[in-house]
């Protein structure tokens, strides 16, 4: 597929023909469009209450498919029989040979739970977004784990920055606005028990600096150092950036929803006082 095409993959359902617009609002630069379609949606059944649920995901999904080709959006479906899992896993394989390259979001406001537990699944090996609407009315991002977040955190000074974060954006202040929290502060904070990975011996002619607390000399963070820590959590998806109000040159930070879930499931209550008061916390 050329470069900057855009798929989007629904799990069928009784009103994704009114999510398909919606989502629209936030993904305009889909360039085609399929539907998986559980196959018990295509099997009779003497139950009407079952029956008149089968026909509206029926005209649903042709709606779906009048509103894409309306948009000269390619459109097609594949049917997931039993067991789903695999059928799924090699429906959205075949899938992304169609379209390498692709970028990939996924809708799974309808659909079984078997369906959209795989599809869920198979997300994450496409690099893909997932969205649903919910009981909502408007579609929203899900939050999923990047593979790497974990390793990153065996960093104990990545858990203690997000906890900052998290602490000091809940309630406005000297430091922080609107969730939104000062480089500064963040650097000032992290300094006091900030662990090196890696201890560099101090040469003779290097000079003493005398440190409150206990600390030694080893335990000086750098400003390249912290820099290099926030444009990894930046670059990784768990904080966003901003400049400052009021100079183009002040940084200010704050967690994004993935750096929030992977702070609860993968921070450690031991890093640090500032973790600890966060997990521990009801």
């Amino acid at each position: 597929m050329p470069p900057g095409d855009h798929v989007h993959i629904i799990t069928a359902g009784e009103n994704i023909h009114t999510a398909y617009p919606a989502a629209f609002r936030i993904l305009p630069t889909i360039t085609k469009t399929y539907i998986l379609v559980d196959s018990a949606n295509h099997e009779r059944s003497p139950d009407p209450e079952i029956a008149k649920s089968r026909l509206a995901v029926t005209n649903a999904v042709s709606a779906v498919k009048q509103i894409a080709l309306s948009l000269s959006i390619p459109f097609a479906y594949h049917i997931i029989f039993p067991p789903t899992y695999p059928s799924v896993r090699d429906t959205l394989a075949k899938i992304h040979r169609e379209n390498p390259g692709a970028r990939y979001t996924f809708d799974i406001t309808g659909g079984s739970k078997p369906l959209c537990t795989a599809t869920l699944a198979m997300a994450t090996w496409l690099d893909g977004e997932v969205y649903s609407s919910f009981d909502e009315k408007a579609v929203r991002n899900i939050p999923l784990p990047d593979r790497s977040v974990r390793s990153l955190f065996s960093n104990t000074n990545y858990q203690t920055i997000l906890a900052i974060i998290i602490r000091t954006g809940a309630k406005d202040g000297v430091h922080s606005r609107n969730g939104w929290v000062s480089r500064q502060y963040i650097y000032k904070q992290l300094w006091n028990t900030y662990i090196p990975t890696r201890t560099k011996k101090p040469k003779p002619e290097d000079p003493i600096v005398i440190y409150k607390r206990g600390r030694k000399p080893a335990h000086d963070l750098k400003h390249g150092t912290f820099s290099i820590f926030m444009r990894t959590l930046r670059q990784c998806g768990l904080v966003d950036e901003q400049t400052g109000p009021e100079s183009n040159r002040e940084k200010m930070y704050r967690i994004t929803a993935s750096g929030e879930i992977a702070f609860r499931f993968f921070s450690d209550p031991k890093t640090s006082s500032f973790v600890q008061s966060l997990l521990e916390k009801p």
